[in-house]
């Protein structure tokens, strides 16, 4: 399942800036160089440029940043590295040790994406400011795939800018969430130093769509269903790259593979909801079989044809076959035997079907059970956002055990996940002004009747039934050839940008829309093209500030297919809610 290609925009375009802007930094630190990369940022990198583009610019030797400094080779070294505390210091102990014995190595150190003040502080602390030359590196959009753009971090103003600025100013423009609007404040103002020329030039994207992460945390807290979203959940995809294990490959050593169109079995499994790809696959391995089968009875010509025009194709299908075949195999047997339990406890917590006391209980046993940490917090926030939070004695009860099974030092960890709201505990209102002693009863029993009462339009209910995210129980949802967006969830749960945004291109937006999205935190913005000015074309970009997870990708391709558009979807990452939750952890 993919969307119409036909609509013109060359995103590729986007790779190759990128890939120009980081020559140009090359350029100024001319001559043979040794690079040294960020490990976090290599990925990144391949994407952009590759080892032969890098070479034919002076780097001879290519090395990943780790504590103890590389072999010197050349009279240069440039560092390519993130704003961040450990990588900078690192660079900052191997510039000592090398200035002892290479007095005249020349240090360039490239930040990415912005040269920061405290770097600068950092380097003057270190006694290095002067001795190495700074730069900065700030990459656009990267595509992943055609329909696919990330920035892997979060330079998201400029990024978006450029695109305008390549494609003509985009008409429709629908935002919400706090981050999300001051996107469209910096994208205005950025837009208003440009010339009018510029400006009034045809757009190529019709509908520009800006969303925060928290106006849905429900849906990367969910578990991922479609083969794409499940490869990331169990292997990970960085920058478009998927490293099997050695189990899946069959060999000594971990083997990269990049996942997009490019790879027409790929393309056909991606979207596929995980139940139905071995399937696929196994009846396409037949197909393969029974075509070079065919060349036991052809004739000497005949043999001749099949050899030059289809052995090599048919040899490379029956590799990339295996190779899923054998992922799908992995994956299965990687399963917890409790799987089933689980999937069902999430959809019943969404879908509102479930029993809530049985969902606690079993939360409770997962943690007893010390599962990763991860994957106990992913399962506690979902029930705390779907429940519209619990209450104060509640969260005590499942914080103490999360802290007994994994450790103390996890009481910040829960500190800065309620903090961004991902758990949402309803606070209780104090009683006689106290707080102790015999009133503390009182409360947690006020709390839980308090918790229980309407919450005036607000809280993720609310949302999901406004925005009619849970479909009827009595229309039955094709995992197989899906038509409904929800099908990336089992057909339990819509995911609530792409249904926004669904609702947006299909023409039930307007007043309702808006008083719809005002039970999601933060505002919305909406700005529509003047009269006579050029209303764009049936194509969409759709950003999602702070991760975006392979099963909302899925439900923007069917959408786009739906909906006669071309969907762009961009983010400043992939990610899964597994990441989600443990970029928060307490090291």
């Amino acid at each position: 399942m993919s969307e119409p290609r036909t609509l013109g925009l060359d995103v590729e375009i986007l790779r190759r800036l990128s890939s120009d802007r980081l020559v140009r930094v090359l350029e100024d630190a001319p001559g043979a160089k040794d690079l040294i990369i960020d490990g976090d940022l290599m990925k990144m990198l391949d994407r952009i440029s590759g080892a032969t583009l890098l070479r034919s610019h002076g780097v001879e030797k290519m090395y990943k940043l780790e504590r103890l400094p590389p072999p010197v080779q050349s009279g240069q070294r440039v560092y390519v590295v993130r704003p961040s505390l450990v990588p900078l210091k690192y660079v900052a102990d191997h510039v000592h040790t090398d200035k002892l014995n290479h007095p005249d190595v020349r240090v360039h150190i490239v930040v990415v994406p912005r040269l920061v003040s405290w770097v600068t502080a950092l380097l003057e602390e270190e006694g290095l400011y002067g001795a190495v030359t700074l730069h900065e590196f700030t990459p656009d959009f990267i595509p992943l795939d055609d329909d696919l753009l990330s920035l892997e971090m979060t330079n998201f103003f400029r990024a978006i800018n450029t695109l305008q600025g390549l494609y003509g100013r985009i008409p429709n423009v629908l935002a919400h969430g706090r981050a999300a609007k001051a996107v469209i404040n910096a994208l205005q103002a950025l837009t208003d130093r440009n010339s009018p020329k510029k400006m009034l030039q045809t757009p190529e994207i019709g509908h520009l769509f800006i969303f925060d992460r928290d106006a849905d945390y429900v849906t990367p807290l969910l578990t991922q269903l479609t083969y794409e979203g499940v490869i990331d959940e169990h292997f990970g995809i960085k920058a478009g790259v998927v490293e099997f294990p050695t189990d899946v490959v069959g060999q000594d050593a971990p083997r990269k593979v990049p996942l997009n169109s490019k790879d027409t079995i790929y393309d056909n499994i991606r979207n596929r909801h995980f139940a139905g790809v071995s399937n696929y696959l196994i009846t396409r391995a037949r197909e393969v079989k029974a075509k070079k089968d065919q060349a036991q009875t052809m004739t000497t010509g005949q043999m001749r044809d099949f050899v030059a025009n289809e052995l090599r194709t048919l040899q490379a299908l029956q590799t990339t076959l295996g190779l899923h075949l054998k992922a799908c195999e992995t994956i299965t047997n990687s399963m917890p035997r409790d799987f089933e339990t689980r999937l069902g406890t999430e959809h019943g917590l969404v879908t509102g079907a479930g029993n809530s006391g049985k969902a606690r209980k079993y939360i409770k046993n997962c943690i007893a059970r010390m599962l990763p940490l991860a994957t106990n917090l992913r399962l506690l926030c979902l029930l705390t956002l779907t429940q519209d939070g619990i209450t104060r004695r509640e969260y005590e009860e499942f914080s103490s055990q999360v802290l007994m099974a994994h450790g103390y030092k996890h009481l910040v960890t829960l500190h800065h996940l309620r903090q961004l709201g991902i758990l949402a505990v309803v606070d209780s209102p104090s009683v006689g002004g106290g707080g102790s002693g015999s009133t503390a009863p009182l409360q947690d029993r006020f709390a839980q009747v308090t918790s229980l009462l309407p919450k005036k339009g607000s809280g993720w209910r609310s949302a999901a039934k406004r925005l009619k995210l849970i479909p009827d129980a009595d229309e039955p949802v094709d995992l197989h050839n899906p038509t409904h967006l929800s099908y990336v969830f089992n057909g339990a749960y819509t995911p609530a940008i792409p249904k926004v945004v669904g609702d947006a291109l299909n023409g039930r937006g307007g007043q309702s829309l808006l008083d719809n999205l005002k039970v999601l935190p933060g505002s919305t913005v909406i700005t529509s093209p003047s009269a006579g000015s050029p209303a764009g074309p049936r194509v969409a970009l759709v950003v999602v500030l702070g991760g975006l997870t392979f099963a909302e990708v899925a439900a923007f391709r069917l959408l786009a297919l739906t909906s006669a558009t071309r969907i762009i979807v961009a983010s400043t990452n992939t990610t899964t809610g597994a990441q989600l939750i443990s970029s928060v952890f307490q090291d």
